[in-house]
């Protein structure tokens, strides 16, 4: 019997956040995560924002307080949805951290405790910055761009403002799922994302959707020809149309692809790639090649 009488503190020990203090701590890492960015260090103010309430739930000596709060002041930056899950792993370490006093079997000091909290964030980060800048930024916002353009162009205002409101709910959904996961699997939860291999198999596929739409907005948006023709005795032979039997839109094709493998072989030199299309334009123009 006084097993049971002790199994039913400890766990009402544990339960010392609800649901609505983890919502309220998202809310506010939601709202405050790219605004308080600085360049000493980044999203810590957000970040440590975000965990006022948690942490002043958690410890009530103000020694205890103010240590916490200082360790989330150190820098930090990520992507801010998928980033989510840190903040609820985060949440989780914490609340295991203020019950080392108070239960002596979870096996850690409070030294060890508070590196464990500060090395899960700086260890994170990156990787997850990878992932959510890749899908959401790199993936995500083109393809809603490239459906959304063609009916922006004929004149629908709801078409210019779907992207961004499509791609606000996405996020703050996701964000949401993140954060309440993070928290109530723990710091494993991160490691059976990773280690299940969904995470890749979702970049692959958003990856190979992004090929279609990227392939469908250069037939439709880039625009190449050239009015040379070819006299013989015979007939006057337009190259174009030559071109056009062999594949419609190949020279905008060609043009794309000349421009992906130099961003392949060369980088990301954006400036130099605009200058150099802009002078082939106006010297084709100019001699009568384009």
């Amino acid at each position: 019997m006084s097993n049971e009488v002790e199994v039913e503190v400890k766990e009402k020990k544990v339960e010392k956040l609800t649901k609505k203090d983890i919502t309220i701590a998202w809310a506010r890492w939601y709202a405050y995560s790219e605004v308080s960015n600085n360049f000493e260090r980044l999203q810590a103010l957000a970040y440590c924002g975000s965990m006022t309430g948690i942490l002043e739930k958690l410890y009530t000596s103000k020694e205890e307080l103010s240590v916490a709060l200082k360790r989330h002041l150190s820098m930090f930056n990520t992507q801010a949805t998928w980033g989510s899950v840190i903040n609820g792993i985060t949440i989780a370490l914490e609340e295991e951290h203020s019950l080392l006093e108070e239960d002596d079997e979870l096996g850690m000091t409070e030294e060890e405790s508070a590196e464990t909290i500060t090395g899960m964030k700086i260890g994170l980060m990156g990787p997850i910055a990878g992932i959510g800048d890749t899908l959401d930024f790199g993936t995500i916002r083109p393809i809603l761009m490239g459906i959304f353009i063609p009916f922006a162009l004929n004149g629908s205002v709801i078409a210019a403002l779907a992207p961004l409101i499509i791609q606000s709910l996405y996020m703050s959904g996701l964000g949401y799922v993140f954060f309440h996961r993070g928290y109530s699997v723990g710091k494993k939860s991160i490691m059976a994302i990773l280690q299940s291999g969904r995470i890749q198999q979702v970049i692959s596929g958003a990856g190979v959707l992004g090929m279609f739409m990227m392939g469908s907005l250069s037939a439709t948006f880039v625009r190449l020809s050239t009015p040379l023709e070819i006299t013989t005795e015979l007939d006057t032979i337009s190259v174009q149309g030559v071109f056009d039997s062999i594949a419609p839109s190949l020279l905008p094709l060609i043009a794309v692809f000349l421009i992906y493998f130099y961003l392949v072989k060369v980088g990301p030199k954006f400036i130099r790639i605009i200058t150099f299309v802009m002078i082939f334009a106006l010297v084709g123009a100019f001699i009568g090649f384009l």
